[in-house]
């Protein structure tokens, strides 16, 4: 007799999984491995985004210390120009190209400008004081660019410390409101830091500054035009009814060697035939060297492949070339005369024979080429 098999031995064994079981299994492992996925690549993600960040500020930062090195190149040249002679001209060490040198992987340039070539617009007015003799140079350079000479009295009047209109009266603020539709603008009373500020003043459009551009500066202290540099165009603003064309005899003595005293100047014509009180008078406005240079600095990340263009930086660098105050103030009381004043001659050759006190006065990071 056949005996039926029992209860026991009817159930499941334990030691094997059942179909749903090892489905679960699997899609468990799955989307564990879906998950280590996932969290792996967030990870090597953030990795690559900090690696590519820490990569771009090292270069950054590179970059910077290029701007650096660059500002101490153009001061090692003008410091070294100032010892070996007492003017500045296209001849001097400072106004020849200036080779690139490499740092790292960066390369940086600097170009030197003598900003004493150029008029100052901060002269019109300063020590409190509006300077007729600068305002008269002024109008006529605009005068020579073909622009209108009543720009200089409203750079002027940006600059004075009264709300009058220089010579007419009038209110200035008056006058802006009425130029911007009776808005409210008041004038800043103050030195202009940049040229571009300019746009502000009355009559002055983007199309008049592209064409005083060449010709003025922005300097915040007061800068005689150095006749060494100074191009025909405003050297024929010294003086009435002058042409850049009758410069041509002073541009081609001093392309031979500078003058070194503003003395030489008056034998040049058309310069020569000016009195001596125009020349006493024009006199505190020239000079034979410059107070003040602008650096253009370049550096350049050569380290990427040659099918891209370099990283670069730039910055415009206003560096300061003035008398020492402090050998001048030994010297004041040794060179007056009776009266306790000093003669205008004896003072600028003082000037010329006192060390000078080079430095840095201004700096300004472009993340393009400015126009220079």
């Amino acid at each position: 007799m056949t005996s039926l098999p029992s209860a026991s031995s009817l159930k499941p064994s334990k030691n094997l999984p059942s179909g749903s079981q090892r489905g679960v299994a699997l899609l468990t492992i799955l989307l564990l491995v879906v998950s280590i996925t996932i969290v792996a690549g967030a990870m090597l993600a953030s990795q690559k985004t900090a690696i590519r960040r820490h990569a771009l500020l090292f270069d950054q930062n590179q970059l910077l210390q290029g701007i650096q090195a660059g500002q101490q190149l153009a001061l090692t040249v003008i410091r070294a120009d100032s010892q070996l002679n007492d003017t500045d001209s296209i001849q001097d060490i400072w106004a020849q190209p200036l080779p690139p040198y490499a740092l790292d992987n960066h390369s940086v340039t600097a170009e030197l400008r003598d900003e004493a070539s150029r008029f100052n617009i901060n002269n019109l007015y300063y020590n409190g004081k509006v300077d007729t003799v600068a305002l008269a140079v002024f109008q006529r350079l605009l005068t020579q660019l073909n622009l209108e000479p009543e720009i200089a009295v409203a750079v002027l009047d940006w600059q004075d410390a009264d709300n009058e209109v220089y010579g007419d009266g009038g209110d200035e603020d008056m006058v802006y409101r009425q130029q911007n539709d009776n808005s409210i603008q008041t004038i800043p009373n103050q030195p202009l830091v940049s040229i571009e500020q300019l746009q502000d003043v009355q009559g002055v459009s983007a199309e008049v500054l592209a064409a005083l551009r060449p010709y003025i500066t922005a300097v915040p202290y007061f800068l005689p035009i150095n006749v060494n540099t100074a191009s025909p165009v405003l050297l024929a603003a010294l003086i009435e009814e002058a042409t850049p064309e009758q410069m041509q005899t002073l541009i081609k003595l001093r392309e031979q060697q500078g003058l070194t005293t503003i003395d030489e100047l008056w034998q040049v014509p058309p310069l020569s035939i000016l009195n001596t009180e125009q020349r006493q008078a024009l006199k505190p406005l020239l000079a034979v060297e410059s107070q003040a240079f602008m650096a253009l600095i370049t550096a350049s990340d050569n380290s990427h492949d040659h099918d891209t263009a370099p990283r670069q930086k730039f910055a415009t660098v206003l560096i300061s070339k003035v008398p020492d105050i402090s050998s001048s103030d030994n010297n004041n009381g040794s060179n007056a005369d009776n009266n306790g004043m000093s003669s205008a001659n004896s003072t600028a050759n003082e000037e010329a024979n006192q060390p000078k006190t080079i430095k840095i006065v201004s700096q300004r990071l472009w993340a393009f080429r400015p126009v220079f």
